[in-house]
């Protein structure tokens, strides 16, 4: 009969202890404060680079109101091809290309990247990418077709766009008690009246892309 080297069960148990402890797994913090530019995103995408597949991340938007849409698209790409585990969360306010990369892993959340809802409501307003002079704003889509930059500035409005129709689409399929729903009609008559009301939906849509800047309920 072989002998029990283990009649206590010790070894098990610390082996036990041992996969707990790495099941249990510090999450990391990053904070994009402010704005999205090359001073704050560039840190960031070069840690969600080299992150170890199991790495668990919090990545908080604090206070942030956008800023350079190269930045916001290469923060997207490392957070699409990261190994690490990644939760987006925000406080306070986020804005354009901020805003833009919380609702775009709200909106296509993947298997290891999604963002969550604020804890405190908080502000969050979207609008198309814009080149600005002071007090003064161009779109793309008030670009000539033969001017140079209207190729880069119709390709960045695009990722914009994209976005605004997923989003769009589900504010129409889902009601305010969060079940789906039918399409809603684009407008309505009050009987009592008589007055025309149009969805505030669709309105939304009509600042959009009326190159307005859209405040999103959250």
């Amino acid at each position: 009969m072989e002998a029990d080297v283990n009649p206590t069960g010790e070894v098990d148990e610390v082996v036990e202890a041992e996969e707990a402890e790495e099941a249990i797994q510090p999450r990391l913090r990053l904070e994009l404060p402010n704005e999205i530019s090359a001073e704050t995103v560039d840190p960031v995408v070069a840690f969600l680079k080299d992150a170890p597949e199991g790495t668990a991340i919090e990545l908080h938007l604090r206070h942030n109101a956008g800023g350079r849409v190269d930045k916001m698209v290469a923060l997207i790409d490392a957070l699409n091809e990261t190994k690490a585990t990644v939760e987006i969360t925000y406080s306070r306010y986020i804005m354009s290309a901020a805003a833009t990369v919380w609702l775009h892993f709200l909106l296509r959340a993947t298997t290891n990247v999604q963002s969550l809802m604020p804890k405190k409501p908080g502000v969050v307003m979207y609008h198309r990418p814009r080149k600005t002079q002071g007090d003064y704003l161009c779109f793309a889509d008030e670009v000539k077709d033969d001017h140079p930059l209207k190729g880069p500035l119709a390709k960045q409005m695009k990722i914009f766009d994209d976005l605004f129709e997923i989003m769009y689409l589900a504010f129409l399929r889902v009601g305010p008690d969060g079940q789906l729903r039918d399409e809603p009609a684009e407008s309505m008559v009050h009987e009592p009246d008589g007055l025309t009301y149009r969805h505030w939906v669709m309105r939304l849509r009509d600042c959009y892309y009326g190159n307005q800047d859209c405040l999103i309920p959250v």
